[in-house]
């Protein structure tokens, strides 16, 4: 059986606060405006979450990600918004825009294969599957992205045209794909073309749209030009294949997880003001209760390892208030004075991985007679817990045999899958009733109607009532709901649920009907926005282009379940560490004497993996491609300043008007050796740093007899250079305190030799891999132009571009950092 790679996961929207954890995360959906999981406002099912207004503070909501590797299967980009008239009680006519644009994505969820004693796979076992469609509704229109040439468009649009892109002179166009061939012309930077098939690094020339090339191209017969031109100078721009309509794709187009979507569009309910918005949303058409069924029992065969998900229980465990003699020489015990924990909740690894290390205690035992070695685990766990009035509580847990449990997402621990047996009148009605809408006259008439919905699926769930009824009158209402959401614990059982009925892109008049009496505003007297609210539901659905194809139902039925908590279970799955073995394939000719040093990067990647933002494969091979040219394949952590005098005034302007110092500092014809026969000294170093980045206004140095440029110069895995630079890592350093409280009012600018240390020579890459957004151009892909695109912001005028290129293949081939 072929070797399986279980998908990746991401969030559609990165969190604004690295520090921010899972659990935290299903929390911000609280502050949606509207649209909530699993019910809406309006009391229907509502399958996705809303990220709007509401939650714009939480998170970058700049652009939609993909939340796992996949296939785009289907798309729509609305030319211009269509607009909804609705007249309201002056009377006014309201113009109200609504984005019906959305890309529906196919993935493949598959526990991992078994594995012999050996590490080989068990033949003739295959892993159960199910496959999941995710949604991102109301995206931006085509009229945005022409208003907006440079913002990026998703890869799996038609690429019709492509821009030179190149910083400074123009482009050669090459008789072969080869830079050794002959220069036929050369095209003007920003000139627009169209190329054919690539070979190697060169892609044929096809046309000119716009620009010029100098000397001009005789077309042929065919009007194709001659010559190639290097791909990687052309910045491609695509554009969906058609407008105002479904475009489903006959073979999916790979996505991966991170990957680009599109961008929020906008959307106007008839009662509120605009708004940027999407809906994101998580579904199935398969037999996901049989498939939970055989996905638990192939969890309870694999090993260990992948149980990353801890089981806390309600009245079971408790919690030890914080001390400040608690430390791992100190830890707590259970004897400890405590409060007993009154709430169930599941943690994800990931989540106690992404704890300071002053939050994490492991003490292990020494076997001891009969007495086998052991380990006791504590974490300092704030904001997840609530004792049994529901007050929240923080304190130290210990993770204790018996007491909590280990648990594979793939067991689905805690699920509950509901079937709807309802329609939405009833469940309308119910939610109108429970809001006081009702006149008693409609409260005796739909009374079959509420009480039909009150011994529904959802209600029924004593657990739901149990946290969400807060003022038990006997009925739920979406603020209820939406306070629930508030609360970790809460809104992960809210999350638990799956549920069963007809998608609401699923266009069924005769159901929408149904609800005309009910939203009448005089009885027999049509409700003028609820039917042009039903002409919305008709444009924004898509299903029936898709019913039958790609496994997509017929009937419009799937199984909904919440794409935010599932991110959180399944990112948990990543038991990715750097090892020492890792770390000297990444760099293989390093002395075994600095094996030390690796093993402290590895420690200190590990102790902050998800904050570092390089959860994925893609972007720790990207940062590594960067990384190794940085440092040099023997991890140089301090920049080297031995330069040939020729060079220096080459390079460098200060030494360009100072030959004389250029030949006194720098070497002759042998490397280290100057002109008169001595050695390059201390003096000469810094007689170079000094000049090279002395004065510079962009880095905040002062002039060359302030030493600035000595006391500044690149240090640490990226190579650290200036004090503006060296001032902001001090200010990132001590706002993220919490994740290295021992550490506090570390000055860089004053102390630059610190990152001479491997600890914080790794958090100064860190830093600038978080700070540029690198990680989302890691999330583009594993070709050359992704690698030089980092580049370009790594080291814009660098001569490198290649070899960070062949770094990049090296890693990603050998999959070192899978």
């Amino acid at each position: 059986m072929a070797e399986h790679k279980p998908i990746n996961w991401a969030y559609p929207f990165p969190s604004k606060d690295t520090s921010c954890t899972p659990l935290q995360l299903l929390t911000h959906m609280a502050q949606a405006k509207g649209g909530f999981y699993p019910t809406g406002e309006n009391g229907l099912w509502h399958g996705g979450v809303h990220f709007d207004e509401g939650t714009a503070a939480a998170f970058d909501q700049s652009s939609v990600r993909c939340i796992a590797d996949g296939e785009v299967i289907a798309y729509r980009i609305d030319d211009r918004y269509p607009v909804s008239e609705f007249t309201d009680d002056i009377p006014r006519v309201k113009r109200a825009p609504f984005s019906t644009g959305f890309v529906l994505v196919k993935h493949s969820l598959q526990p991992p294969p078994l594995k012999n004693t050996d590490g080989s796979i068990v033949e003739g076992q295959t892993p159960p599957s199910l496959t999941l469609y995710s949604l991102y509704m109301h995206l931006l229109d085509w009229a945005g992205y022409q208003a907006q040439a440079n913002l990026p468009r998703p890869a799996f649009w038609e690429t019709k045209r492509y821009t030179v892109n190149t910083q400074h002179d123009g482009l050669s166009v090459r008789a072969g794909p080869s830079k050794h061939t002959t220069k036929l012309s050369e095209l003007s930077k920003g000139t627009e073309i169209t190329i054919g098939s690539a070979e190697g690094e060169f892609s044929k020339l096809v046309s000119l749209i716009s620009g010029t090339a100098q000397p001009a191209l005789s077309a042929d017969d065919e009007e194709r030009l001659p010559g190639y031109v290097s791909t990687s100078l052309l910045k491609p721009h695509s554009e969906p294949a058609e407008y105002d309509k479904v475009v489903v794709l006959d073979s999916g187009v790979p996505i991966k997880a991170g990957d680009l979507i599109g961008h929020p569009g906008l959307y106007q309910n008839h009662n509120g003001a605009a708004q940027h918005m999407v809906h994101v949303e998580l579904f199935s058409c398969d037999d996901v209760p049989a498939f939970i069924a055989r996905s638990g029992a192939w969890a309870s065969r694999l090993p260990d390892d992948q149980n990353t998900l801890l089981k806390v229980y309600k009245g079971a465990s408790k919690l030890i208030a914080h001390r400040e003699d608690i430390s791992a020489e100190n830890p707590p015990k259970l004897s400890d004075e405590g409060t007993l924990v009154g709430v169930d909740i599941i943690i994800p690894q990931a989540l106690l991985d992404g704890l300071p290390a002053s939050h994490k205690i492991q003490n292990t035992f020494p076997a001891g007679g009969r007495t086998p070695a052991s380990t006791s685990s504590w974490w300092r766990l704030d904001g997840l817990f609530a004792d049994e009035n529901g007050n929240p509580i923080d304190g130290w847990l210990a993770e204790q045999e018996l007491i909590t449990t280990r648990h594979s997402p793939w067991e689905w621990e805690g699920f509950q899958c509901i079937e709807e047996t309802g329609t939405p009148v009833e469940k309308l009605a119910y939610a109108f009733n429970a809001r006081g809408l009702l006149s008693a006259d409609e409260q005796h008439n739909y009374r079959a109607q509420i009480s039909k919905a009150d011994g529904g699926p959802i209600v029924t769930l004593a657990r739901l009532y149990d946290i969400a009824d807060t003022d038990n009158d006997g009925v739920l209402t979406s603020a209820e709901i939406q306070a629930a959401l508030t609360r970790p614990w809460h809104a992960q059982v809210l999350g638990l649920l799956i549920t069963k009925y007809e998608s609401e892109w699923s266009w069924n008049k005769g159901k929408w009907d149904e609800l005309d009496p009910l939203l009448a505003a005089v009885p027999g007297k049509p409700n003028q926005a609820w039917e042009a609210e039903k002409q919305r539901i008709e444009r924004l659905s898509w299903w029936g282009d898709l019913a039958g194809r790609h496994k997509v139902s017929d009937d419009g039925i799937a199984w909904h379940i919440s794409p935010m908590l599932i991110a959180c279970s399944f990112m948990a799955d990543r038991s990715f560490k750097f090892t020492l073995d890792i770390m000297k394939g990444i760099y293989p000719s390093l002395l075994p004497s600095r094996e030390s040093d690796l093993a402290e990067i590895a420690n200190e990647l590990n102790s902050h993996l998800y904050l570092y933002k390089l959860d994925t494969t893609l972007r720790r091979t990207h940062f590594f491609a960067q990384i190794l040219q940085e440092t040099g394949p023997q991890l140089n952590v301090e920049e080297g300043f031995i330069y040939k005098a020729e060079s220096l005034i080459q390079i460098f302007k200060y030494f360009r008007n100072n030959p004389k110092l250029a030949k006194a500092h720098g070497y002759d014809t042998h490397r280290g050796v100057k002109a008169d026969g001595s050695r390059m000294s201390q003096e000469d170093f810094e007689a170079i740093a000094n000049g090279a980045y002395g004065g510079r206004a962009d880095l905040g140095n002062g002039e060359y007899s302030t030493g600035d440029g000595w006391k500044y110069r690149g240090r640490g895995l990226k190579q650290l250079t200036g004090r503006y630079n060296y001032e902001a890592l001090t200010s990132w350093h001590n706002r993220l305190t919490k994740h290295w409280p021992a550490e506090k009012d570390v000055n860089f600018t004053e102390q630059p030799d610190l990152l001479l240390t491997m600890k914080y020579a790794t958090r100064s890459a860190a830093n600038f891999w978080i700070s540029n957004r690198l990680y989302e151009l890691a999330d583009k892909g594993d070709c050359s132009e992704t690698v030089d695109a980092i580049t370009r912001i790594v080291n814009l005028n660098t001569d490198s571009y290649q070899a960070r290129r062949a770094n990049f293949e090296r890693l990603w081939s050998a999959q070192i950092l899978k």
